[in-house]
């Protein structure tokens, strides 16, 4: 059929990936970059604060090229040596500089070593497991007055699941890796109902960031993964219309949640709207809806910045509020222009982070990948 891709595509770049990364970063950055001062209706500021959903699809593309490489590396002898090697080199550098930064603030300048013990000692960052703390403390963990730290717990999360999934992944015939994929994203809401419960909490922290209960993005991208290489999309008709009933039938039903209040089922929701919107994004036609925005300029060179604009929108969070986020609200500006100035201006001092983060550290660490963890000849 016209515009299905074919899993060989799959072996090379995908422009489309860099735009979806932009999407999920614009997202967050949007939700969380929002001021609740500037709102006077409460209710339209928690409903569209919602960009936080872009986190779903992050796990969304994770896991479907986490499991793409996995695949694709089956039966190499270095299967392990080169997927931790790359993970780590993509990962480590600039997650542990942010961590490292800000354990020494607090210790030195802020001279507030007294507050790093118990669930929020900094002995969780440093293991990558702050969102198990989060979990046993069922709330967020402690920050400096100058950085902030706890959105750290969406690359927990996917550390946790490289931990485990290339076992899952050597190991299984594709067909039984897909019913695993299904059953994931089937289990994470009933999961997340029965943390809540145990908590006595209906939305509580816990089920939020433990592993098994957002596993439902993960797993959606994964499936796609599998389906891809089991050229499955040849054997489905109107494939394409199917995946679009099933992005604008989830959409519509995440804007109805978010107008009556946030419910468990959202984050299933969210993992099948982004999965379907990943899926259009490899239609092969070159004039493909979804693909053509999806390769926009601007959100691919979001996507290509979008690991340091995570790591480094909320972790100077306070301080842009120090710097120009106080004074714009204690103005006579219209709150609308208000919002406006400080979203372009927290953006601005994050992408200039952003930037100096790909050059200073991560692409240094990047070209390690062609000498330290290089791919024998298959």
């Amino acid at each position: 059929m016209s515009g299905q891709p074919s899993h060989e595509i799959l072996k090379h770049r995908i422009p489309a990936l860099d735009g979806l990364r932009g999407i999920a970063i614009a997202l967050v950055m949007l939700s969380h970059f929002l001021l609740r001062s500037f709102w006077t209706d409460k209710d339209w500021y928690t409903r569209v604060q919602g960009g936080w959903l872009g986190v779903d699809l992050f796990f969304v593309l994770s896991g479907f090229l986490i499991t793409g490489i996995l695949i694709d590396s089956k039966g190499r002898a270095d299967y392990w040596s080169s997927f931790y090697k790359r993970r780590i080199l993509r990962i480590f550098p600039l997650y542990y500089f942010s961590v490292i930064v800000v354990w020494l603030t607090v210790i030195f300048w802020e001279q507030a070593p007294g507050r790093l013990h118990g669930y929020d000692s900094f002995f969780w960052y440093f293991s990558f497991t702050p969102n198990i703390a989060m979990a046993l403390k069922n709330n967020w963990l402690y920050h400096s007055h100058v950085f902030n730290l706890n959105h750290l717990w969406s690359l927990a999360v996917e550390e946790q699941f490289y931990l485990l999934w290339p076992l899952v992944v050597r190991w299984l015939p594709l067909r039984w890796l897909a019913a695993v994929c299904v059953a994931l994203l089937c289990i994470a809401t009933p999961a997340r109902h029965w943390v809540d419960g145990l908590l006595g909490d209906p939305l509580s922290t816990a089920s939020y960031v433990l592993p098994f209960c957002r596993m439902d993005g993960l797993a959606a991208g994964s499936f796609l993964a599998v389906f891809f290489r089991l050229d499955l999309q040849h054997f489905i008709p109107y494939d394409k219309w199917l995946a679009r009933i099933a992005l604008c039938w989830s959409g519509y039903e995440i804007a109805g949640i978010f107008v009556h209040g946030t419910e468990q089922r959202l984050f299933t929701l969210s993992a099948l709207f982004f999965g379907a919107m990943l899926y259009l994004s490899l239609n092969t036609h070159p004039r493909a809806l979804v693909r053509r925005i999806c390769e926009n300029r601007f959100l691919m060179h979001l996507g290509k910045y979008s690991y340091g604009l995570y790591v480094f929108h909320l972790m100077f969070e306070y301080a842009w509020l120090r710097w120009f986020g106080k004074a714009l609200i204690s103005s006579t500006l219209p709150p609308a222009l208000g919002q406006t100035i400080y979203l372009l201006l927290a953006f601005a001092g994050t992408y200039a982070l952003a930037r100096l983060s790909w050059a200073l550290i991560e692409r240094p660490f990047l070209r390690m990948k062609k000498t330290w963890a290089a791919r024998p000849a298959a």
